[in-house]
C-alpha cells in the first residue's frame, strides 16, 4: 500500500466501499486522501474495500457475492431436456435439407422426362 491518492468514496453503513471517483465528485461522497491498497483501482469489486479509521483498507473478511445467475442454474434433468431439445431440432433441419434435396432431384427427373426429344437428339442416338 504505497499508492498515495485523492478519491470521492461512497460507503456503505458499514464502511464498504460501494463507488468511487477519482476525478469529479460524487453527491453524498466522503473525501479520501491517503494511501490505497494495490489493487484497488484495478478491483472489479469495490465493495472488498472499507474505511477503517480513516485508511482504506481490504477487507479480510469479504466474501464475493453469490449472484443471481449462480443461484438459479438448471439441474441435471433440465440440462439433459435442453441437450434433448437440441438434438431434435438438429434432426429435424437435417431431415428437411434432405428432403429438399430429394425434392430437387424428383423436378429434375420430371423436368427430364417432360422434355420433348427433338429431331436433332433423336439423330445423335
Amino acid at each position: 500500500m504505497d499508492n498515495q491518492i485523492s478519491l470521492q468514496l461512497m460507503l456503505d453503513a458499514t464502511g464498504h466501499v460501494t463507488s468511487y471517483a477519482t476525478v469529479g465528485g460524487l453527491t453524498g461522497a466522503t473525501t479520501y486522501e491517503g494511501k490505497i491498497p494495490d489493487d484497488f483501482l484495478t478491483s472489479m469489486q469495490p465493495q472488498a474495500f472499507k474505511l477503517i479509521d480513516n485508511v482504506l483498507t481490504k477487507d479480510p473478511n469479504y466474501v464475493v457475492p453469490v449472484t443471481d445467475a449462480v443461484k438459479h442454474q438448471p439441474s441435471d434433468e433440465q440440462r439433459f431436456q435442453a441437450q434433448l431439445a437440441l438434438q431434435m431440432a438438429t434432426m429435424q433441419k437435417n431431415q428437411a435439407e434432405f428432403n429438399a434435396q430429394v425434392l430437387l432431384q424428383v423436378a429434375d427427373i420430371k423436368k427430364a422426362a417432360e422434355t420433348p426429344v427433338t429431331s436433332a437428339t433423336a439423330e445423335t442416338k
